[in-house]
């Protein structure tokens, strides 16, 4: 996942995810299977109607060859960068 592609919804996530399994020209089955989850989870992930557990995400995350980034949105970072200089 690229550091371009926030995750602030369910939405979110699902549309990273479809739009990678798309790219890799994988079915939502052939997903299913190599991340061990239910080709339902996969469709019902990509249309944000579950909240699934992160070890599914990761799984799903995994089986794209896709990592998880953590960051502060931009503004926050700035105003952490800022205090940092003045200390």
């Amino acid at each position: 996942m690229s550091r371009k592609d926030p995750i602030r919804s369910l939405d979110d996530l699902g549309a990273i995810i479809r739009r990678h399994r798309r790219k890799g020209k994988l079915t939502q089955a052939y997903l299913a299977s190599r991340a061990a989850v239910e080709v339902k989870q996969i469709s019902r992930i990509e249309n944000g109607v579950i909240e699934p557990k992160i070890t599914t995400v990761l799984s799903i995350l995994a089986a794209l060859d896709l990592e998880i980034f953590a960051s502060a949105p931009p503004n926050e970072a700035e105003e952490e960068s800022s205090m940092e200089e003045i200390f």
